[in-house]
Protein backbone atom coordinates (compact mmCIF):
# COMPACT_ATOMS: atom_id res chain seq x y z
CA UNK A 1 0.00 0.00 0.00
CA UNK A 2 2.57 2.16 0.89
CA UNK A 3 5.03 2.11 -2.31
CA UNK A 4 1.25 2.32 -4.63
CA UNK A 5 0.71 4.87 -2.36
CA UNK A 6 4.56 6.94 -3.38
CA UNK A 7 4.48 6.12 -7.07
CA UNK A 8 1.09 7.81 -7.28
CA UNK A 9 2.07 10.48 -5.38
CA UNK A 10 5.53 10.95 -7.44
CA UNK A 11 3.46 10.56 -10.34
CA UNK A 12 1.05 13.25 -9.39
CA UNK A 13 3.34 15.43 -8.43
CA UNK A 14 5.63 15.11 -12.13
CA UNK A 15 1.96 15.57 -14.02
CA UNK A 16 1.60 19.02 -11.52
CA UNK A 17 4.73 20.52 -12.36
CA UNK A 18 4.30 19.61 -16.68
CA UNK A 19 0.60 21.26 -16.09
CA UNK A 20 1.85 24.15 -13.95
CA UNK A 21 5.15 24.69 -16.44
CA UNK A 22 2.23 24.94 -19.44
CA UNK A 23 -0.48 26.53 -17.86
CA UNK A 24 0.78 28.40 -14.76
CA UNK A 25 0.89 28.41 -11.18
CA UNK A 26 -2.61 29.69 -10.91
CA UNK A 27 -4.38 27.64 -13.34
CA UNK A 28 -7.03 25.80 -12.18
CA UNK A 29 -5.93 22.60 -13.69
CA UNK A 30 -2.88 22.94 -11.85
CA UNK A 31 -5.01 23.84 -8.72
CA UNK A 32 -7.25 21.21 -8.57
CA UNK A 33 -3.88 18.70 -9.17
CA UNK A 34 -2.45 20.55 -6.23
CA UNK A 35 -5.10 19.70 -4.29
CA UNK A 36 -5.54 15.98 -4.64
CA UNK A 37 -1.70 15.94 -4.43
CA UNK A 38 -2.48 17.57 -0.88
CA UNK A 39 -4.80 14.07 -0.32
CA UNK A 40 -2.45 11.80 -1.34
CA UNK A 41 0.39 13.26 0.99
CA UNK A 42 -1.98 13.30 4.14
CA UNK A 43 -2.97 9.59 3.59
CA UNK A 44 0.42 8.27 3.36
CA UNK A 45 1.48 10.17 6.35
CA UNK A 46 -1.30 9.05 8.13
CA UNK A 47 -0.40 5.96 6.94
CA UNK A 48 3.23 5.47 7.50
CA UNK A 49 2.40 7.32 11.06
CA UNK A 50 0.02 4.97 12.30
CA UNK A 51 2.68 2.13 10.90
CA UNK A 52 5.06 3.67 13.11
CA UNK A 53 2.72 3.31 16.41
CA UNK A 54 1.99 0.09 15.93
Amino acid sequence: MEKELSKKIEALKLKMIRISDENGMNNSLTIQISQELDKLINEYMELTQKKNIE
